[in-house]
């Protein structure tokens, strides 16, 4: 009996051991045709002080997509995509929207429910960088006249949906869902750094040191670890009602991810990140001079992504 345990503890060692040994070229693979359903989920919560002014905000956005390849690119695809369920909501802001909720007399909720099944495009290479993001115009495209909308009320959506369905914040989503892989191989234990920059609606990046944790065929666990800087302290940074600010941020953002290791293709995320700093209100209109607002915010995010 204890010649068949010390065996069998033996063989687990050898094989955990061969696991950690083997190395692997992370890579996206696509076939036209292919499916992914996609979905995210975030929580942000904020804390703004200044003269005078001290406040919490607590939002949270909930989005799912279908994703398919419509084109092979010579180092990667092309993707067609297209939202079925959106919302997003703030106690403390008064918003409260849903694609699914009631559009008789919920103007919002109408708007989400136009946003719906609109197609857009995005091109990925085979290592996970998001190379272009096209057509997010179509997402506009069903608030028309012939449905019910005014063109007043459809600028002033486009402006409060910017910060989650503008070009560059859909890019932002997606690359933290896709990890970007390095081009040479790795095995278990091995680092290597990637960037993502956000350009708007703040000039931040993060630099991320990725981590092969564990690899159990075909599975295997990514953490990622990013400091998170703003990238141009002077850009001013248009606000609701006219207003102006620059910002200045540092902080962290930690994830783990579950991959297919045969595949490349993320399963699951979950990250938190943390950013301290503060924003300076430009004098203008209401604010007769600059006006520093120190601001902390926490950011909580989930995705999952599964092929059809």
């Amino acid at each position: 009996m204890k010649k068949t345990t010390l065996l069998a503890a033996f063989v687990a060692c050898c094989s955990f051991a061969v696991n950690a040994q083997k190395e692997y070229k992370l890579q996206y693979t696509f076939k036209k045709g292919d499916t992914y359903e996609w979905a995210q989920s975030s929580t942000v919560k904020q804390h703004i002080a200044g003269p005078g002014f001290d406040q919490n905000i607590e939002s949270a956005v909930k989005a799912n997509a279908t994703m398919k390849v419509i084109e092979l690119t010579s180092n990667g695809a092309k993707f067609e995509m297209e939202y079925t369920k959106l919302s997003t909501s703030s106690q403390q802001a008064g918003i409260n929207m849903d694609s699914e909720g009631d559009t008789t007399k919920n103007f919002p909720n109408k708007a989400l429910q136009a946003i719906k099944g609109k197609k857009f495009n995005f091109t990925i290479n085979k290592n996970g960088e998001i190379e272009s993001v096209e057509n997010t115009e179509n997402l506009w495209s069903g608030m028309t006249a012939k449905n019910g909308f005014a063109e007043a009320q459809v600028a002033m959506m486009k402006q409060q949906l910017e910060n989650q369905l503008g070009k560059n914040s859909i890019k932002v989503s997606l690359e933290n869902t896709l990890v970007k892989y390095p081009e040479n191989k790795i095995k278990v234990g091995l680092t290597w750094n990637n960037k993502v920059e956000t350009g708007a609606p703040l000039p931040l990046k993060t630099d991320y040191v990725w981590t092969l944790e564990s690899a159990t065929h075909p599975s295997g666990v990514l953490v990622g670890d990013g400091q998170i800087g703003t990238t141009d302290t002077t850009k001013v940074m248009p606000l609701q009602q006219g207003l102006r600010a620059t910002t200045n941020f540092k902080g962290r953002r930690v994830e783990r991810t579950n991959i297919n290791l045969e595949t490349g293709w993320p399963e699951s995320s979950k990250s938190y990140a943390e950013q301290k700093g503060f924003m300076m209100l430009l004098a203008g209109g209401q604010i007769p001079e600059d006006m520093k607002m120190d601001v902390e915010i926490t950011t909580d995010l989930e995705s999952t992504l599964k092929k059809k």
